[in-house]
């Protein structure tokens, strides 16, 4: 389900960077470093060489992709590269959009993918705007403390309730805020409990997207958030890749709160052809693509999330 590669970030269109032929004009351009399982180089040497661009000063975005040591992916970790973007913060002084795990399917799976810990990119990058995170194994973003971050994103298949702490922890001016919460089968342990401080509004007042995807239970979500204060406060909401039924798409509808929303995304659904219709006439644009049907065995009904290995 994460089955392409970025084509733009930051604004601008995604190029691989390999080091070799002409310099990247980092003003039109926003370079992706990653591995092939037949490549001899690894992120650092591309990082390397990546830090001796002269055009380096007016980069604004940058992406890592695949991570490799010794052409292997498992239990690899990008801490090195994390350590080496905080030791060459002053080549970087423009940085604004960092994407950390552009990590498609069929390189590695997301619940494989082993992350790092981001407690020292945040006093580094004192500019950054816009932060994307894949894979959720070993994450810690550590103590948030930053005056410009305004969009923060984990796409995991699997997301551990201490990582969501930390993110909703963060004294920042978030304006999107967006968790992919996962199966507990690959490592989620969250519940709607852990939400209850933003669902009461004490939290992010510039918040004017929320996206809490891929989850177990989205019905939940659904009938918390619309008996919250944050509904009045937001103006996209994305419930998509998750479980979302007639029952929390009658919450929503019930609460008579949709019309202030500019747009809500429950994509990957598992919600009644009828209700869908009910539901398009109570919000402005209603994004519904990708039906499901629940599998029905042992006599339980069973509901899956969009993205789970």
């Amino acid at each position: 389900m994460v089955g392409e590669n970025l084509r733009h970030f930051g604004g601008l269109p995604v190029a691989d960077f390999r080091g070799e032929g002409t310099p990247l004009d980092f003003t039109r351009t926003c370079p992706r470093l990653r591995c092939d399982y037949d490549d001899e180089q690894d992120l650092r040497d591309l990082l390397t060489l990546l830090l001796d661009q002269p055009s380096l000063p007016s980069l604004t975005a940058l992406v890592f992709g695949l991570w490799l040591e010794n052409g292997e992916s498992y239990d690899v970790s990008p801490q090195p590269v994390l350590d080496m973007l905080v030791a060459f913060k002053l080549r970087l002084p423009a940085l604004k959009a960092l994407f950390m795990g552009d990590i498609v399917s069929e390189e590695n799976e997301i619940s494989w993918i082993k992350q790092g810990d981001y407690a020292g990119i945040w006093a580094a990058f004192p500019r950054l705007e816009e932060i994307i995170v894949r894979g959720g194994a070993d994450l810690s973003l550590g103590t948030i403390n930053h005056q410009s971050l305004r969009k923060l994103a984990i796409q995991t298949g699997g997301l551990d309730q201490m990582v969501v702490r930390e993110a909703l922890s963060a004294n920042a001016p978030i304006e999107h805020f967006e968790l992919w919460l996962g199966d507990e089968g690959y490592g989620a342990n969250t519940s709607v409990a852990d939400f209850e401080a933003l669902f009461a509004g004490h939290l992010f007042p510039r918040l004017h997207t929320l996206a809490l995807r891929n989850a177990q239970y989205t019905d939940a979500i659904a009938s918390a958030l619309v008996a919250s204060p944050l509904i009045d406060r937001i103006k996209r909401l994305d419930l998509s890749k998750g479980t979302l039924t007639d029952a929390g798409a009658q919450a929503l509808i019930s609460s008579g709160k949709l019309g202030q929303l500019e747009q809500i995304d429950i994509s990957f659904h598992y919600v009644s052809p009828e209700m869908v219709s009910e539901l398009s006439r109570h919000t402005p644009k209603l994004i519904a693509d990708d039906p499901q049907t629940p599998d029905d065995w042992d006599g339980e009904t069973h509901y899956y999330v969009a993205v789970s290995e």
